[in-house]
């Protein structure tokens, strides 16, 4: 279909009619529940840390201290919201996208397929020990931990921090001593994850793991509380758009699996629980912590920084530093969620968020298979942010839109009419003006559907036309 384009008319249009709405300064800010900063080496310590750290805990996250620093975010949906930062990690040794055909990946993949409703028997559980004695097989709380507590991890964070004392040397003139500087990865930081897997797959965020060199998982003696055993783990893959890490570990014995649920069964006022490692250093930690409180929403949207967006379930359930990664439990003892942020500010309280495990089983198993997210749908094109100053560069006659800079030969977009040159302003009718807006409106589809690009279209008589193209949604590549 084209019609004459007004493309002055288009640039105000587009002013008036795509402001979603969002302050990123709002009211609150929304951070991940992100690894602490040890500020000493580390104790074998499950006690209970002193009461003072619990004003001190918060003011951690709310300052932004923390590993990686803050993790801020300006764009939930329906709420004073926000942008999610993570990073994406690929595991080293990675063949660009051949299919992973470790058998034991095979068995970890078996784990998530095998999932089933949350609200089911608790034979799901794998802690045969424990007997539910609640309402209609579910167990009571102390049950529950007791159930599923060995299952969540402590997951340390090694960086090689050479290059922050590069930084220092430059401002305070330490003359470039390289005797100063580190040869061994610091340990700079905690979060919990996921053990989902006997063989020793854990399912964590990716923020924990962003920028690791050395990874060591800390992970409870099955038979003495008091005793905890610790193993180097590798990274087999991190996605930063869903938040969504898998890590490895190995030793001989079988670790204790937890039990993949599904979210999609979970009702609003649902009670459920938050197991992880909140804390303030490696001396101040609640290592092990169960908090627990309802599911107080559902299908809470976010959109990452790239535009990708995920769905979150939201609790009153205390989350803090160090809760990265680790399990939120229904009463059946099956994982329903992934904690990940928090909404932090003297006018919010009890507002967090986790994954559902449904959004993160496909991530999983493309991590596993892959090392990356191989089934994201893509356009298959690279496009160039149109601004006042590009539309001068580029000589285009709109200075909104995405300018079509390349299309892939070997994806459908090839053969769909689409043209280098071309500027799209409109997916499926929203209006789009940079890569964020075009991700966050394919997030919601799969590869293989169809989508309409409306593109402005010079034409051979200095005009502009508006041309609607249908294109088919190709699978991401790792590159």
């Amino acid at each position: 279909m084209e019609q004459n384009y007004n493309y002055n008319g288009y640039n105000s249009e587009y002013d008036n009619n795509n402001n979603n709405g969002y302050d990123a300064g709002a009211n609150g800010t929304y951070v991940y529940a992100q690894p602490v900063m040890p500020q000493a080496q580390p104790k074998k310590n499950h006690k209970f840390a002193k009461a003072a750290a619990l004003v001190a805990a918060v003011a951690v996250i709310a300052g932004g201290a923390g590993f990686g620093g803050a993790y801020f975010a300006n764009r939930v949906i329906g709420t004073d919201s926000g942008r999610i930062t993570a990073t994406y990690s690929t595991p080293s040794g990675s063949d660009g996208g051949s299919k992973n055909t470790d058998p034991s990946v095979s068995s970890a993949i078996a784990a998530i397929s095998e999932s089933g409703s949350g609200n089911t028997a608790a034979a799901k559980v794998n802690a045969s020990s424990v007997v539910p004695t609640g309402t209609n097989g579910q167990y009571t709380l102390p049950e529950l931990y007791e159930a599923v507590n060995d299952t969540i991890v402590l997951v340390k964070v090694y960086q090689d921090t050479s290059a922050s004392y590069d930084y220092y040397d430059y401002f305070f003139g330490y003359g470039g001593d390289s005797g100063s500087k580190s040869s061994e990865p610091i340990y700079t930081g905690y979060g919990s994850g996921i053990v989902f897997t006997e063989d020793g797959y854990i399912l964590t965020n990716a923020h924990v793991v962003e920028n690791a060199t050395k990874l060591v998982v800390e992970v409870n003696d099955y038979n003495d509380p008091d005793v905890t055993h610790e193993y180097e783990a590798k990274v087999i893959g991190s996605d930063e758009s869903t938040d969504i890490a898998v890590i490895k570990i190995e030793r001989d014995e079988a670790f204790l699996a937890a039990k993949i649920g599904d979210s999609s069964s979970l009702r609003v006022g649902e009670q459920i629980a938050v197991i992880g490692n909140p804390g303030i250093t490696a001396d101040i930690m609640f290592a092990h912590t169960m908090t627990t409180g309802i599911v107080s929403g559902l299908d809470v949207e976010c959109l990452n920084e790239s535009g990708y967006s995920i769905s979150l379930i939201q609790t009153d359930a205390a989350i803090n530093s160090g809760n990265s990664g680790g399990g939120m439990f229904d009463m059946y003892g099956n994982v329903v969620g992934v904690v990940n942020s928090k909404i932090v500010a003297t006018t919010y309280e009890g507002i967090g968020f986790a994954l559902t495990i449904d959004e993160a089983k496909p991530i999983m198993e493309d991590l596993l298979n892959y090392g990356y997210v191989k089934s994201r749908p893509v356009l298959g094109i690279t496009t160039i942010e149109l601004s006042e100053y590009k539309a001068k560069l580029y000589k285009t006659k709109l200075s909104k839109g995405m300018l079509v800079a390349s299309i892939s030969e070997n994806a459908p977009v090839s053969k769909s009419g689409l043209s280098v040159g071309d500027i799209i302003t409109k997916v499926n009718g929203k209006n789009v003006s940079s890569l964020m807006d075009v991700q966050s409106i394919l997030s919601k589809f799969r590869v293989g559907d169809t989508v309409t690009v409306t593109v402005a279209r010079e034409n051979g008589l200095g005009g502009v036309d508006s041309v609607d193209i249908d294109i088919e949604l190709t699978e991401s590549t790792k590159d």
